[in-house]
């Protein structure tokens, strides 16, 4: 019998969501999910493109197998494409797309995708054209204190803030952003980076509650866990090449107030002081993966109680079907309708790649060290 680590490895590299046809002017790019009901696939996503590749390094790191070096080729030399074509990594590609905004956060995550293809093919092309999306960020988004400014719309070549939607404004999900120049610094000990990340990480100071918990937006009461967890990741890869405890302490106190909300399903809610309600497997994915990397620093199992009860969740939202395009994967969310709460029927790709990662870590939860974990954290 195949198992859930498998299953969920086989929907990422062969149920179509990856375009592996090299005759196909998309080939390397990755789909945003799934539509079970629709029967199609959502729009082919650079973001999640990006991180498709540290996943298929992470895959080699287990596996060593061509097929993840020559996949991480065929993604990157898309992301290259479409930097070369508008000048920035765009948000969203399909038929009709006039999409024109690029958002810095998707930028640094192609970044890393681009750091990672260089570290499996060491060929140079890729580092080149990571550390050149960096310096665009650099040069035009991050601000002397480490603010990262969310967006910017290439028809005018400026960038904006829009309190439209959460990920159109400054928040704690850029504190991720941290993670290629910390890598970039691994790779090159170019201190500038080092000094860059650090910078970027500072930031927590200001979005970090008294009780540990960590708001979206500077001037906002609202929580949102995806974010939470994404400005951990960045804390906790800055922990890995700093060894500032501060970061460590953080996420200590960030995950302590984290798992005072679990629910009685093993969910955790994905909104706090916020109308929405959504009971999503991407964060609770991103949360074990956390809990494991502070259980290896620690050199404990203080919290692998709470993982395992997070991943009885999850798995309530593993696809199990005879059809491949939905065998393996990840539903996205519960979401509260008038009668309860319902899935939603579409496969998630990021959720899908963080759970990869979690159930791996959570297998071999005795053997895995710190060190050889978090070097693969996408």
């Amino acid at each position: 019998m195949t198992s859930s680590y498998e299953k969920t490895q086989n929907w990422l590299m062969t149920s179509g969501l990856f375009v592996s046809d090299v005759n196909n002017k998309n080939c390397g790019g990755v789909h945003s999910f799934y539509d079970e009901k629709e029967n199609q696939y959502g729009f082919l996503y650079p973001e999640i493109t990006g991180y498709f590749i540290s996943c298929l390094r992470f895959l080699n790191n287990q596996h060593n197998d061509e097929i993840f070096s020559q996949y991480a080729k065929y993604s990157s030399n898309w992301l290259i494409k479409i930097y070369e074509k508008y000048g920035a990594i765009i948000q969203g590609i399909d038929s009709n797309s006039k999409n024109t905004f690029s958002y810095s956060f998707d930028s640094a995550i192609c970044a890393k995708g681009l750091l990672d293809c260089y570290e499996l093919n060491n060929e140079k092309k890729y580092l080149d054209y990571g550390e050149q999306i960096m310096n665009d960020l650099i040069a035009e988004a991050i601000g002397s204190d480490g603010s990262v400014k969310p967006f910017k719309d290439i028809s005018t070549n400026k960038y904006q803030e829009s309190n439209q939607v959460w990920y159109k404004q400054e928040g704690c999900l850029h504190i991720k952003t941290a993670i290629p120049f910390f890598q970039s610094y691994k790779i090159t000990t170019d201190e500038k980076q080092l000094k860059i990340g650090e910078k970027i990480c500072k930031k927590i100071n200001t979005y970090q509650n008294s009780d540990g918990s960590i708001k979206l937006h500077i001037n906002s009461q609202i929580i949102n866990l995806h974010t939470l967890c994404y400005a951990l990741e960045g804390l906790l890869y800055g922990f890995y090449v700093t060894n500032n405890e501060d970061y460590h302490y953080r996420c200590e106190r960030a995950v302590d107030w984290c798992l005072n909300q679990i629910n009685d399903d093993g969910s955790i809610s994905l909104w706090f002081n916020s109308k929405y309600k959504s009971k999503a497997a991407y964060p609770i994915s991103q949360l074990i993966r956390i809990l494991i990397l502070l259980d290896k620093i620690n050199n404990n199992s203080k919290y692998k109680p709470q993982t395992k009860i997070l991943y009885e969740f999850l798995k309530t939202l593993h696809g199990f079907h005879s059809d491949p395009k939905i065998d393996g994967g990840f539903y996205e969310e519960y979401y509260k309708s008038l009668f309860g709460w319902k899935k939603r029927m579409r496969l998630n790709s990021w959720t899908t790649m963080f759970a990869l990662q979690g159930i791996n870590w959570l297998e071999n939860y005795d053997s895995v060290t710190f060190e050889n974990t978090i070097k693969y954290l996408y």
